[in-house]
C-alpha cells in the first residue's frame, strides 16, 4: 500500500494532466456533436414556371426545419454562382411549364443543385428536399389521376401500393458524427496513456535496469515498481473513460449500454496491448521527444483506419488485416461502439476480445524481448565504458 502511495506522489502531475485534459477533450467533443441534426442550411430557389404548383413547392420547402428558403436567383447561372461563392448550401431550379407537364404526365424534372464540399451538408439538402419533392410528387400524381376521372379512393391505390413505417434500433439519432464519440474518448486517451505515462516510465525504468542486477533484490523490486506503474495507469485510464462515457450520456444522451465487467476486460486488454506496443518503441528509442512527434504523426492514421470512419469494406483488399496486426485500438474502438451502441453479451463481444488477446498473446513476448534485449545492450556498453575508464 505505502509502494501504491508513493507512485501515485511520484507521478502526479502526469496523472493530474491526463484526468483534466481528457475530461476536457471529452466535453469539448460531446459539445460539438450535441445537436446530430443539420438545421436551417442555406438554400436558393429558381423559379421559371411561377406556377401554383411551383410556388407549393417553394412553400414546403421553406415549411421544411431543414432548410431555410432565402435567396431567389434569375437564372440557374446565379444560383449555381451562390453555392460556388458559400450564400447557400444547396437550391432548387423549377423548369418553365412545370404544372402544365405535370397535369399532362410528361414527368418533367426539378433539378437540385448541392454544394458537395461538405458531406453531411451534402446529406441532409439532398433529404429534406427529397422528402418534400417526394411528397408534392405523391399529391400530384393522385390530382391527376383524379382529374382524369379516378375515384379518389382508386387514385390513392394507385400511387401509393404500400406505406411504410420506420423504427430505428440502437440510436434513434442515427448521427454518424456521434459514432464517432466512441472513437475519440480512447483516442484522446490513448494519447496521454503512452507518451505522458507510459514511455516516460518505460525510459526511466530502462536506465534503472541497466545499472543494477535485475535478480537483486533491488532488481525485483525496481521491476515490481513497474508493474504497479502500469497497471496503475490502466486502471485510471480504464476509470477514466468510462467517466467520460457517462458524462457524454448524461449531457448529450450517448447511449452507453452493455456489461460494466465485458467493458472492463476490453479497457485492460487494450492498455496491456498498448504496453505491449510501448516496449516495443522503447526498444529503438530513447529519446521521449522523437516518440512525440512519431506518435503524434500516427495518430491521425490511427483514428482514421480504425474501422468507424472507414469501414473495412472500404479500405484496400488486406489493409484491414495489417492493421489489425500492428496495433491495438482497432481491436477496442468497434468492440467499444457495439457493446454501448447494442448492449451486447459475452457470446457476441468474444469475438473482439479474442482478437485483442491473440494481439497481446503475439506483441507482449515480443515487447519484453525487444525490451530486455535493449537492456543487455546498454549494460554491455556501460561495462565497456567503464573498462576504458
Amino acid at each position: 500500500m505505502k509502494s501504491f502511495f508513493k507512485i501515485l506522489k511520484e507521478e502526479r502531475s502526469p496523472l493530474l494532466k491526463t484526468i483534466i485534459l481528457t475530461i476536457l477533450g471529452t466535453l469539448t467533443f460531446g459539445y460539438a456533436m450535441s445537436n446530430p441534426y443539420i438545421e436551417h442550411i442555406p438554400f436558393g430557389v429558381v423559379d421559371k414556371d411561377n406556377s401554383h404548383l411551383s410556388r407549393t413547392v417553394v412553400q414546403q420547402l421553406k415549411i421544411s426545419p431543414g432548410l431555410n428558403v432565402n435567396y431567389y436567383a434569375d437564372s440557374d447561372t446565379e444560383l449555381e454562382k451562390a453555392i460556388k461563392d458559400h450564400r447557400v448550401d444547396g437550391g432548387i431550379i423549377i423548369p418553365k411549364h412545370f404544372e402544365k407537364d405535370v397535369s399532362l404526365a410528361k414527368s418533367p424534372s426539378a433539378l437540385l443543385l448541392i454544394n458537395g464540399t461538405s458531406l453531411p451538408k451534402e446529406s441532409s439538402v439532398l433529404g429534406y428536399a427529397s422528402q418534400v419533392l417526394g411528397t408534392i410528387n405523391a399529391g400530384a400524381q393522385i390530382n391527376t389521376l383524379q382529374g382524369n376521372g379516378m375515384v379518389p379512393y382508386l387514385s390513392k391505390q394507385s400511387v401509393l401500393n404500400f406505406s411504410y413505417v420506420e423504427r430505428v434500433l440502437y440510436e434513434p439519432q442515427s448521427s454518424y458524427l456521434r459514432y464517432l464519440i466512441y472513437t475519440l474518448v480512447p483516442l484522446v486517451n490513448q494519447g496521454f496513456f503512452l507518451p505522458t505515462l507510459l514511455m516516460p516510465a518505460l525510459m526511466k525504468k530502462k536506465e534503472q535496469f541497466a545499472h543494477i542486477k535485475i535478480r537483486s533484490r533491488e532488481g525485483v523490486r525496481a521491476v515490481l515498481g513497474l508493474i504497479g506503474r502500469i497497471l496503475l495507469y490502466s486502471t485510471l485510464c480504464t476509470i477514466l473513460i468510462f467517466i467520460c462515457l457517462c458524462i457524454l450520456d448524461k449531457f448529450v444522451s450517448v447511449p452507453l449500454r452493455g456489461d460494466v465487467l465485458i467493458y472492463i476486460v476490453l479497457m485492460y486488454l487494450f492498455f496491456i496491448n498498448l504496453t505491449a506496443m510501448g516496449l516495443v518503441f522503447t526498444s529503438v528509442m530513447d529519446n521521449l521527444g522523437y516518440f512525440m512527434l512519431f506518435f503524434n504523426m500516427i495518430n491521425i492514421v490511427i483514428f482514421l483506419t480504425a474501422g468507424i470512419v472507414f469501414p473495412d469494406y472500404l479500405l484496400p483488399s488486406g489493409m484491414s488485416d495489417a492493421l489489425n496486426s500492428l496495433w491495438p485500438f482497432r481491436h477496442m474502438t468497434v468492440a467499444l461502439k457495439m457493446l454501448n451502441l447494442k448492449g451486447l453479451g459475452w457470446d457476441l463481444m468474444l469475438p473482439y476480445l479474442q482478437n485483442e488477446l491473440k494481439f497481446g498473446a503475439f506483441w507482449l513476448p515480443v515487447g519484453i524481448a525487444l525490451y530486455s534485449a535493449k537492456v543487455v545492450f546498454m549494460k554491455y556498453k556501460n561495462s565497456k565504458l567503464l573498462q576504458k575508464v
